[in-house]
């Protein structure tokens, strides 16, 4: 991967982006699109949903997301010592909240917080520090005060992990926001080939960098039900499993390894014909990809996107991710590029007509 692709990933992850707080990241989001696509066809909803259009030679329509919400908190109180409560938005796990540098997002700025510990040497126990409840975490910015502290932060600011992204060795990168920033890269750079490419698609693209996805997605269903798509297609991470020896974890989701390309899932509710097309892609243009299984109920957008207008066929591609939800998730570069390579050969494919219909 070109540095300048490694260097516009990175600023896309440091963008903070929580569920409900997606305007930046919208926005710049939009801004890049607008480099490469007519301004007609670049849009923002009043959700922060980002829409872009690459209109086909055919009815049939394709919709490509990836979520550009991530993980966070909200405040929620402040006590009369001055140390401030949280809840999460979306997922998280409060046993690694202990010591960890976090960010307030206030109307004024940003203010750096951290999450306090007890004393190493004082702990006898270590399940005397793990925090159980949220509201157990006290939210430290310095003064012990709470006029002082109220003075700078609000109830309802959101906050996010302290923003990162580091190189480990070889293509293995390793940040906060991962999920699903990996997947709005994945889109803009499909886009950016798409583009550049000077060829039209068969089908009308309809690429969404879609809000709130960790709380739900519902914000995403009214561009469902207005653009109705013939087929659905999810670009989000999924569990890896080689970060340790875990046969466990391998048995329960099924064998993951970064750096050995982009996940296919095969199963309930994953077009049978869609599916043998992508995978023929990726035979064809000898592309690495993994598989991992669809049970129906597998945490994606496509679980209830597959039911609504009357039927929507869906493929879900994932991208393998260890230490997911957590400010140390790690990547491979080389599935990336296995995902852009994959979803713009499937796009171009003169069979994808066929496929799509109903």
């Amino acid at each position: 991967m070109k540095s300048k692709q490694i260097k516009f990933l990175e600023t896309l992850v440091k963008i903070p982006s929580p569920s409900g707080f997606e305007e930046s990241i919208a926005e710049y989001i939009k801004q890049e699109l607008l480099q490469i696509l007519p301004k007609t066809k670049v849009k923002v909803d009043s959700f922060n949903n980002v829409i872009a259009v690459i209109r086909g030679t055919s009815d049939k329509v394709v919709m490509i997301d990836a979520h550009l919400d991530q993980i966070g908190f909200i405040v929620t109180n402040i006590d009369r010592k001055g140390f401030i409560s949280l809840q999460y938005i979306g997922g998280g796990d409060k046993s690694i909240l202990s010591a960890r540098d976090l960010v307030i997002l206030t109307d004024k700025g940003r203010i750096n917080a951290v999450v306090n510990r007890k004393h190493t040497h004082l702990v006898e126990d270590e399940n005397d520090v793990q925090i159980e409840r949220m509201h157990e975490a006290a939210i430290d910015i310095g003064p012990r005060s709470r006029k002082k502290v109220q003075a700078a932060v609000k109830i309802g600011d959101p906050v996010i992990y302290r923003p990162s992204f580091n190189h480990l060795r070889e293509s293995f990168y390793s940040g906060y926001g991962f999920d699903d920033k990996t997947g709005c890269f994945i889109l803009l750079e499909t886009i950016r080939e798409i583009a550049h490419s000077k060829k039209k698609p068969i089908p009308t693209l309809i690429f969404v960098f879609s809000a709130q996805e960790e709380t739900g997605g519902a914000k995403l269903r009214p561009l469902v039900k207005k653009y109705k798509p013939d087929l659905f297609v999810e670009v989000d991470v999924t569990f890896a499993t080689d970060w340790e020896d875990d046969d466990d974890l391998e048995r329960e989701v099924g064998k993951c390894e970064l750096g050995k390309g982009i996940v296919l899932y095969r199963g309930v509710d994953i077009d049978k014909n869609c599916f043998k097309l992508l995978k023929s892609t990726a035979k064809n243009h000898k592309i690495n990809v993994q598989y991992q299984a669809s049970t129906g109920q597998i945490g994606y957008t496509t679980d209830y996107i597959s039911c609504q207008e009357n039927g929507i066929k869906t493929l879900v591609l994932g991208i393998p991710l260890r230490n997911m939800h957590s400010p140390t998730e790690i990547i491979n570069l080389r599935d990336l590029n296995s995902a852009i390579q994959l979803l713009t050969n499937f796009l171009f494919r003169r069979r994808i007509e066929k496929v799509l219909e109903r």
